[in-house]
């Protein structure tokens, strides 16, 4: 049985956790976050990360998985030092927001934006043999997009949402962790497959008398539809819950 480490349990971290406990040995790490086999690890903290290494990098778990950005780390130089010692192989979650936005649709290869945070880094997490998993906007329980508009964080526009349920993603984790080849490239993005606008979201609740009416705007900034095919090839059962029923239960309506 794989040993795996999931190092941070937030919103996210915290399902890929519970979701690979129900098959391998898993152990969690996280600065606040406290479970059934999981330890509080602060890896901000280069000590913290000093205490890691010497711990386990001789005997290394067979999956690391980081679920927390690690750009505005102070420890990220030694976190990645340690990380090829610590695990034979390492993911971690990034975003689709680091890939250009001309209208086209985007994939794993879709140019970067040099000047993103998270570029430098992600570069040389990947030149030392890591593997990136990167995520549409995750929404889930607490994490409503109703809410979202309710907060002004979005406007009406047609431009187009890519979105991700959080189990979903801890499925799609799973999946890949317990792929059978040594064949996987070393980036793939994930969203739902499903294609939608800010627009007709805030129809829909409109229509459901959740928000007040409100005219359209013109769309602020270019967007393109996120194409999940690569991971859907190499793990063709992933399934991904169906949006509109999601919002309707986030919603409460019958």
């Amino acid at each position: 049985m794989p040993k795996i480490a999931v190092l941070g349990l937030g919103y996210v971290g915290l399902r890929i956790f519970r979701s690979l406990k129900k098959e391998h040995d898993v152990l969690g790490f996280s600065g606040h976050t406290l479970e059934q086999d999981s330890r509080l690890a602060d890896f901000s903290d280069p000590e913290a990360i000093r205490n890691f290494s010497s711990e386990f990098e001789g005997s290394p778990f067979d999956f690391l998985i980081l679920t927390f950005p690690i750009h505005n780390l102070p420890s990220r130089e030694e976190l990645l030092e340690v990380l090829p010692k610590v695990a034979k192989r390492f993911w971690l979650l990034g975003t689709t927001s680091i890939y250009v936005r001309n209208g086209s649709e985007i994939t794993e290869a879709t140019p970067l934006v040099p000047e993103h945070e998270r570029f430098a880094i992600e570069k040389r997490f990947r030149a030392i043999g890591g593997r990136i998993l990167r995520l549409s906007g995750i929404y889930g329980p607490d994490r409503n997009p109703a809410d979202w508009i309710r907060k002004g964080k979005v406007q009406k526009t047609k431009r187009q949402l890519n979105l991700i349920h959080g189990d979903d993603i801890a499925e799609a984790v799973r999946g890949l962790l317990s792929y059978p080849g040594e064949n996987l490239p070393g980036e793939f993005v994930l969203a739902d497959n499903q294609w939608h606008t800010w627009s007709e979201i805030f129809r829909f609740l409109e229509d459901h008398g959740k928000i007040p009416a409100s005219p359209e705007v013109e769309i602020d900034r270019e967007d393109g539809f996120v194409d999940p095919s690569l991971i859907r090839k190499f793990l063709p059962g992933l399934q991904t819950k169906d949006f509109w029923r999601e919002l309707e239960k986030l919603e409460r309506l019958p």
